[in-house]
């Protein structure tokens, strides 16, 4: 469970965010409040680190993988692990890069 969080969560989690923040643009700009969109943003940075460190815990757990020429089917686990923890950390880059936009510049021009 833990490696299907970052393989497929995480770029879910950040994709739903960017919806969300759209959605979220009458409220902030009738309110006047831009709390709602770094609370989202946040949240979903949040995860994506959270599902970052849950695939390398696995990776650990599972051990490191063999050499590609000889790999064995124990090693896949260990496969996914690492790569659920590379794409989550991408997924957090990738959401961080989205946010740092909300700290600069006004949501309602």
């Amino acid at each position: 469970m833990n490696i299907w969080l970052g393989l497929l969560a995480a770029p879910t989690v950040v994709l739903a965010t960017q919806s969300i923040n759209y959605a979220l643009i009458r409220l902030v700009c009738g309110t006047g409040a831009v709390w709602p969109l770094h609370l989202v943003s946040a949240l979903a940075f949040g995860f994506c680190v959270l599902s970052s460190w849950l695939g390398w815990a696995s990776w650990r757990a599972q051990g490191h993988a063999d050499a590609p020429a000889y790999a064995s089917r124990a090693s896949r686990g260990a496969f996914f692990a690492l790569m659920a923890m590379v794409v989550g950390a991408l997924s957090a880059v990738v959401q961080l890069a989205m946010w740092f936009p909300q700290w600069v510049l006004p949501p309602c021009r």
